[in-house]
């Protein structure tokens, strides 16, 4: 397709993403973001091999390793220590790993490799709508009533409270779920043995506490962790009014070895509260209005499969793609529903079912994981399955991605940089 002014509203990892690939595809691309500048919002994530993929075709991957920690497993156990998940990505390839990240630092490649790019962004937009203008082209009207625009085509990466959705049409399902979490970025402490290792503890399914090894900041060599504790939603203002000396007493007797690092928890205001919410759009475009949304804005999950920003990346990877292929707007927005749409799909229902294990006020729930995750590890072909819905590759109960839709160059690249040396926090 002939080089298109593309605007993106959302200047976060799938917003920052998509502009990188559209512009090295030669478009002219705006992108636009609320906040007064540009930054990340929260403490990290884990990059599964679908989205290390997707930083790989940027040439970004060996960048985001040098300053994340590669993962190589997940444990998960009781507060008694009964072991409920142990999975090692080198089970299923052994090339294979996560990464956890800042999500300060993934933000700073991906906004570093968009400045190079020469994308411009403009801050303070908090995008309510978008019209059609002449001669097929699209703006986008702010708060304030200003225009952006005209655009020949408009992405929205703007998150899962996406105002920009309501104009898609179709059904679309917005439900918050019950449970929450307090996040925080603390320093992994010279004693901590499990740098390659997410570590989970639960008390059944309302409590599941969390250490995600996630490398360094760019200006910041300090090695740090994303801790994480679940939370009911409507309990948050009680959690807070306790105090943080209880709760930090209370986390600590249920996981001993953690008191080391929570001693990096000063104040509150060293901790963040996050909501979740499942989110469901039946068609994520407007051909009409040249419109697409991705990334939680069209299919919000819980964060229990750690698939968010990977699945975000490969919207903004597969779509900008299709604008790239394709002779018609129209046709690139039925290639890309096409291609993530079972992906997608699984996804959902795959966070949706699984949630109410890890957090919800069922003990029922509770003692059934704890009795059956454990025992369905150790069979090969269910080790497998949830092995391949880990990386994020699976479409269905029995189909998965094509290996050439995000494989080949991240499992050259992947072997490579298994050789190069690891950060100061893998």
């Amino acid at each position: 397709m002939r080089n298109l002014r593309i605007g993106i509203v959302g200047a976060g990892t799938g917003g920052l993403a998509a502009a990188a690939f559209l512009a090295r595809d030669g478009h002219e691309v705006h992108l636009l973001e609320r906040f007064a500048e540009a930054r990340p919002v929260g403490a990290g994530l884990l990059l599964q091999p679908t989205g290390l993929a997707c930083l790989a075709q940027l040439g970004l991957d060996a960048r985001a390793r040098s300053l994340g920690a590669v993962i190589h497993d997940l444990e998960g156990r009781t507060v008694g220590g009964r072991r409920v998940l142990a999975m090692d990505y080198r089970r299923l390839q052994p090339h294979l790993f996560g990464l956890g990240i800042h999500r300060g630092s993934l933000f700073a490649l991906l906004h570093d490799e968009v400045a190079r790019l020469g994308v411009p962004i403009t801050t303070g937009v908090e995008a309510v709508r978008v019209e059609p203008h002449a001669r097929q082209r699209t703006v986008v009207i702010d708060k304030l009533g200003r225009h952006h625009g005209p655009y020949d085509f408009v992405m929205d990466a703007s998150g899962m409270r996406s105002p920009l959705r309501r104009t898609l049409g179709g059904r679309i399902r917005d439900r918050q779920f019950k449970y929450g979490a307090i996040w925080a970025a603390l320093p992994i402490t010279d004693g901590w043995p499990h740098r390659a290792t997410l570590m989970q503890r639960y008390d059944g399914a309302p409590v599941m506490i969390g250490v995600l090894p996630i490398g360094r900041l760019p200006e910041d060599p300090t090695p740090r962790c994303a801790f994480f504790w679940s939370v009911r939603v409507d309990q948050r203002e009680a959690w807070m009014a306790a105090g943080l000396d209880a709760w930090k007493t209370r986390v600590a007797t249920l996981w001993p070895a953690i008191a080391p690092i929570l001693d990096g928890v000063r104040a509150s205001g060293d901790l963040s509260f996050v909501s979740y919410a499942d989110v469901v759009v039946e068609q994520p475009y407007c051909p009409d209005l040249s419109l697409a949304v991705i990334g939680d804005g069209a299919h919000g999950t819980s964060p229990q499969l750690g698939q968010g920003a990977n699945l975000a990346l490969m919207d903004a990877m597969t779509l900008a793609g299709a604008l790239s292929r394709e002779d018609t707007i129209e046709a690139a927005l039925g290639e890309y529903q096409a291609a993530r749409r079972r992906h997608v799909a699984f996804y959902q229902l795959a966070s949706r079912w699984l949630t109410p294990f890890f957090q919800s006020d069922s003990r029922v729930l509770g003692l059934v994981r704890d009795a059956t995750f454990g025992l369905a590890s150790m069979v090969p072909f269910a080790e497998g399955q949830m092995l391949r819905t880990l990386a994020g590759i699976k479409t269905g109960p029995f189909s998965e991605l094509d290996p050439g839709d995000w494989s080949e160059r991240y499992a050259t690249r992947s072997r490579r940089l298994t050789t190069l040396p690891a950060s100061s926090s893998s």
